[in-house]
């Protein structure tokens, strides 16, 4: 069986919507989309200056999945 090629890491996401839904939790950072040369329309975060994400001390894993999933983690 061929693999099949897929442009999502995971499930049919809208970049925009998880754009606006992602929240940083150590940072009062801004999302938005950009879309590559090859059409792929990716997440981009633009962390404070020392964010301990931006700098890679913790990881963006967590505020990704409560992006994802938004209504688990909100009231």
């Amino acid at each position: 069986m061929e693999p099949e090629r897929t442009d999502y890491l995971f499930g049919d996401l809208d970049p925009s919507a998880l754009a606006a839904a992602y929240q940083c939790g150590h940072c009062q950072s801004e999302t938005s989309t950009r879309t590559d040369e090859a059409g792929i329309v990716h997440l981009v975060v633009h962390h404070d200056d020392g964010c301990p994400v931006l700098t890679g001390v913790l990881s963006a894993l967590p505020d990704a999945v409560r992006a994802v999933v938004p209504d688990t983690f909100r009231p």
